[in-house]
């Protein structure tokens, strides 16, 4: 997600999205009656407060801590492999260097305690310099390269992803709303255990999930986290898959734009004003013929490219079909990301709505666009919103906080028949 232009930052924009879709995250809430709880995760989640009991995976998970923990695996500095050739680390004044080679290392993994100052992590790469992590950090040879995993509780894996998601200087009420949505997605994820069998942990630190450790733990922040501590979003008992994204088109969607047969009972599309002056309300880019003839000739059965053509949309205006007629058989791609991949404006300057210019990424900035096309010149877009538009938008709930809307109206605002609830943290 693509936020105010004074703090630019790439976060997950698609937090939430099944993993094969990811790129780079709700009626009145009513909370339930104390002492009510219901089963899930093996946590029982309560509706007014503490006191909930672990259960035997989650007292093992989290032994070293006394609190509900995370392992998050930790990427390359390009965050496009989980394998790293080697591993550069300080702690306590002094550096140290692992390779596949390094003994330590040979018959299990290692692991280091970060303590009160952490661990930072010079060989990777981040807007943090370095990334600097708490808990623990766990170093393993694979066949391919070294694995780094960094557990840790999941209050503090929050103070690590709210920043990399949300500048600290939105509205207090905004950075609540973002923890409980982040608090409420980490929740899910180690339900999911995506990532478990292969790796053994249960997200990792990029886009495909959320980002953390980005930028620097905030005051603000903490202040954020520590205020909505274990409070999360459930319908039925259960978490709900907590989607944001930066900036909405005017209405937000659900997940039917990513093929679901019916949208999940806590999504509706609402109408969103309320950021309709950020940058990326309005936005267009104009992307050159062979551009897209060479992305078309990557594509099985296609000719060169004739012309382009949205054959369908969502009911929030999303392109959901996109036909791309070539001199063999027309090929239709379906859903918001593939198309937002396949007009990719990367290299090529995208024009916000004050007329600032900024560089294109490996996605469309949303799928909320019409086209022009001008065969074998250019295709024009002109588009409004950034990101996937399904749940939060962060800049609609910053300024819905700017009007004096408390976090929980802001999340009840976009997700529908919401409880909130807490989990042990």
């Amino acid at each position: 997600m693509n936020l105010n232009r004074g703090e630019e930052r790439k976060s997950s924009e698609t937090a939430g999205l099944p993993r094969e879709k990811k790129d780079t995250g709700r009626e009145a809430a009513v909370v339930k009656e104390k002492g009510r709880t219901s089963s899930w995760l093996g946590i029982a989640i309560t509706g007014a407060g503490v006191g909930a009991a672990y259960s035997r995976e989650q007292k093992e998970k989290s032994e070293n801590t006394g609190e509900l923990s995370i392992r998050v695996l930790l990427t390359d500095s390009g965050q496009q492999s989980y394998y790293h050739s080697s591993v550069t680390l300080q702690q306590n004044g002094e550096e140290y260097t692992y390779t596949p080679d390094s003994p330590e290392i040979q018959n299990d993994a290692l692991l280091l305690k970060g303590g009160a100052e952490g661990i930072a992590v010079t060989s990777i790469t981040r807007a943090q310099k370095p990334p600097v992590y708490y808990g623990t950090l766990e170093i393993k040879k694979t066949d391919q390269g070294l694995l780094l995993i960094n557990e840790l509780p999941l209050e503090t894996y929050l103070k690590g992803v709210v920043p990399s998601e949300m500048p600290a200087s939105y509205e207090e009420q905004a950075l609540m709303a973002q923890a409980v949505c982040a608090r409420t997605y980490a929740i899910c994820q180690i339900e999911e255990k995506s990532l478990e069998e292969e790796y053994g942990a249960d997200v990792d630190d990029s886009v495909n999930y959320q980002v953390y450790g980005n930028f620097p733990a905030d005051e603000k922040i903490d202040k954020a986290v520590q205020e909505t501590k274990g409070m999360i979003m459930c319908q039925n008992g259960k978490p709900v898959t907590a989607y944001y994204f930066s900036t909405s088109a005017g209405q937000t969607s659900t997940d039917e734009i990513w093929g679901t047969d019916k949208a999940a009972a806590y999504l509706k599309s609402v109408e969103c004003e309320f950021d309709q002056n950020m940058p990326w309300s309005n936005w267009k880019v104009t992307i050159p013929w062979d551009t897209l003839e060479e992305r078309t000739a990557d594509l099985e059965g296609a000719g060169s490219l004739k012309d382009l053509q949205v054959v369908k949309k969502s009911a929030s205006g999303a392109v959901t079909g996109l036909e791309i007629v070539t001199e063999k058989d027309p090929i239709e791609l379906n859903g918001e990301y593939e198309i937002r991949e396949f007009l990719s404006p990367a290299g090529l300057s995208i024009t916000e709505k004050d007329g600032t210019q900024v560089k294109g990424g490996s996605l469309l900035p949303s799928a909320y666009f019409d086209l022009t096309t001008e065969a074998g010149q250019e295709v024009q877009i002109q588009g409004k919103g950034y990101g996937h538009g399904v749940g939060m938008s962060q800049n609609g709930a910053n300024e819905m906080a700017k009007e004096g809307y408390t976090w929980q109206e802001i999340l009840a605002y976009f997700f529908q028949n919401i409880t909130f609830e807490t989990v042990p943290s």
